[in-house]
């Protein structure tokens, strides 16, 4: 046999036997299962945050980790929601653990979902800590929203883990070729996920600044003038304006990644859903003071927010997603 004919035939066995490896994540459906409910409970814990803030149940259970001093609450409505709110975010840190240990067992050769389930589980305890000072003390609002974004910096890095494990939704959704659009397209979408982000902690603060419910109309604050007449109007309406700059970016992030000629279908389905989002989210804002500020209408809209950050960084991660699995790289080569 030729020497680089066997040489070919080497690698093609080598490449074969990285597909056929029992180890691969996405192989592993027990990793895939347990970050899956990781993600879904971290939205419900942060959409139980919202409900905690909006119904005023933040002192249901005066102290932690217990709720008047006993591991079931009373039958008290604020009591039942904040202590909901805090056994999510046990369950949540109880599957990611579990999680953790699943990959260093089996799967410590990945590093992005090793790495990245690390993280997630460490600061799902951090947010939980700072959880209980915020319980315990009356703290600047800064602090809060700093609780919230980590949560949801949290629901990042839980989403790229479930990304990386799955392959990018198997190797057959994967991009098909590295372009300099796709490029450009990529960084774009991480500062409109990135802006999603801030309109999302602005509305927050805004709320724990009291400034929640001081514009009566929508898209004007008093529906006359241009200019917020007072300190706490001026914080809202910057929340609003950094809420439409985010949604002009993701509407046309989103729009060009649907677009590229490499897409995976995968991508193309997030690109579908941020659209979806972001128009939804838009009419939830403005339900807000249509509803006089109704609380369904307040924590739908943190829920929705919650969901196109979920979405944006989802888009994110698939623009620059790349296979590592070797037949489907040397398959794209093909078809490129």
């Amino acid at each position: 046999m030729h020497p680089s004919t066997a040489r070919t035939a080497a690698a093609g066995e080598r490449a074969a036997g990285s597909v056929r490896t029992p180890l691969e994540t996405r192989d592993d459906a027990l990793v895939i299962g347990l970050l899956a409910a990781a993600v879904i409970g971290i939205i419900l814990q942060i959409t139980m945050g919202g409900i905690v803030r909006v119904t005023g149940s933040g002192l249901g259970c005066p102290d932690w980790p217990l709720c008047h001093g006993s591991l079931i609450p009373p039958l008290d409505y604020h009591a039942w929601i904040e202590w909901t709110h805090r056994t999510t975010g046990s369950v949540v840190g109880i599957v990611l653990v579990a999680a953790l240990v699943r990959v260093w067992m089996r799967h410590r050769s990945d590093r992005w979902v090793f790495w990245l389930t690390t993280s997630a589980t460490g600061l799902v305890v951090i947010v939980g800590l700072i959880g209980a000072v915020v319980v315990r003390t009356e703290i600047h609002p800064a602090i809060r929203t700093l609780h919230l974004g980590l949560a949801e910096l949290d629901l990042l890095l839980a989403a790229g883990a479930l990304t990386f494990a799955t392959k990018g939704f198997r190797a057959t959704l994967v991009m098909k070729a590295a372009k300099s659009e796709d490029r450009l397209v990529a960084r774009m979408a991480w500062i409109g996920a990135a802006a999603i982000l801030v309109a999302l902690l602005s509305g927050s603060y805004a709320v724990w600044q009291g400034a929640g419910g001081v514009c009566s109309t929508w898209p004007l604050c008093d529906g006359r003038s241009f200019l917020p007449q007072s300190s706490l109007a001026w914080i809202h309406m910057i929340h609003r304006l950094f809420s439409g700059i985010a949604a002009v970016l993701i509407l046309w992030v989103a729009h060009r990644t649907y677009r590229l000629p490499s897409a995976s279908r995968a991508l193309r389905l997030a690109s579908l859903g941020a659209m979806g989002l972001v128009l939804v989210q838009v009419l939830a804002g403005a339900a807000n003071p249509w509803t006089d500020f109704d609380q369904s209408a307040r924590a739908a809209h943190l829920t929705l927010a919650t969901l196109l950050w979920a979405d944006a960084a989802l888009v994110a991660i698939l623009t620059a997603l790349r296979s590592n699995d070797a037949l489907a790289l040397r398959g794209i080569r093909t078809n490129a």
